[in-house]
């Protein structure tokens, strides 16, 4: 179905549209079971349930359908309720022992209570952005009540980590992610540590970035570390969250000109075009181009593989470099050959 991410999106957005809405789910050429797998890969399955409802457009989900997403909701509601409470000890923890900290991303908007459903968030890991003179001590903390860390992979032990190895707990859900950066190495310069650390708000006894710097840190780490940027592709999880985020400020909208941020508001005004405040304008050629990349089935698989090869490219000839320099590096390799094999033959390296 064409028009599967541009449904989803008009049931995500915030604005009224009701009518328009119940217009379109109530099609014959609506596909609920594409509706099913698109929502899931965005992220936003349960998001869309919960939107269904605020607007009161429940009744026009298939019976089984509705049943399941219910159920599904339910799960989601439970875990990120655990969640929050995990988060709310982990803060009580660090502020205990003069950890600087601040809780970033999805986690922060569930703990500052910006959701209007607990269930509507799909939250990962908990990521922890922590002073970089206190990053080991907030690990050995968290070690400290029966955290441990997780097995790095055999790449994973020779990169420049922006955040120390997963922590686990044998009786919590979420994995921790002790951050002392945000950003891939060659950008880190585009969000200020620091400055992230010395303007945190304290919301419901847990702390957060402002939400300008929430916004930062949604965006760039799409755009950057998820290579939103190099796919030229939207997250309408990421849009969602950046719309949950525009609601709780007061001020006009002010966001940083930078070629990612450009990029981000371009594309969500693709699908978000009358709830989109931020939207840049740009020359028609781009927004064209981008258009075309984005709702072309074979456009976006063409160049979604171009661009996999050229990161692909990119990645290998980085692990050669250390290959060629790290005498570690090629011992594990050689005696994790099959790993390695496995490895070049999956998409993990991008």
């Amino acid at each position: 179905m064409k028009n599967t991410k541009a449904d989803i999106a008009s049931i995500l957005r915030i604005e009224a549209n009701e009518s328009e809405l119940k217009t379109t789910l109530s099609s014959n050429t609506m596909d609920w079971e594409w509706f099913v797998k698109a929502s899931s890969l965005q992220g936003v399955l349960t998001t869309a349930y919960c939107r269904l409802a605020q607007k009161g457009l429940l009744e026009l989900l298939p019976d089984d359908l509705s049943k399941y997403l219910q159920e599904l909701t339910t799960i989601n509601r439970n875990r990120n309720q655990s969640l929050l409470n995990q988060i709310k000890t982990i803060s009580v923890l660090f502020n205990t022992h003069g950890i600087h900290h601040v809780f970033v991303k999805g986690c922060a908007l569930l703990a500052s209570g910006y959701y209007n459903d607990y269930g509507e968030c799909l939250i990962g890991d908990i990521d922890i952005l922590v002073d970089l003179k206190h990053i080991y001590k907030a690990e050995c903390v968290l070690k400290d009540v029966n955290y441990n860390s997780q097995e790095q992979t055999l790449f994973g032990k020779y990169k420049d980590h922006r955040h120390l190895p997963r922590l686990i707990h044998p009786e919590h859900l979420g994995a921790v992610e002790i951050h002392s950066k945000l950003l891939r190495k060659e950008k880190q310069n585009l969000l200020s540590v620091n400055t992230i650390l010395e303007n945190q708000k304290i919301i419901n006894c847990v702390s957060v970035p402002t939400i300008e710097h929430n916004l930062d840190i949604l965006i760039l780490n799409h755009q950057i570390n998820d290579f939103g940027y190099a796919f030229k592709s939207i997250d309408l999880k990421v849009c969602y969250d950046s719309f949950v985020l525009e609601q709780q400020q007061t001020e006009t909208n002010t966001f940083r000109i930078s070629k990612y941020h450009r990029l981000f508001y371009m594309l969500r005004a693709l699908y978000f075009e009358s709830s989109t405040k931020n939207a840049i304008k740009t020359t028609a050629i781009l927004k064209t181009i981008y258009t075309f990349i984005n709702k072309n089935k074979i456009a976006r698989r063409m160049y979604t593989r171009l661009v996999k090869l050229n990161i692909r490219l990119m990645t290998s000839l980085v692990g050669m470099k250390l290959f060629v320099k790290n005498k570690d590096f090629r011992a594990d390799v050689w005696s994790h050959k099959a790993e390695v094999i496995q490895l070049l033959k999956s998409d993990d390296l991008v």
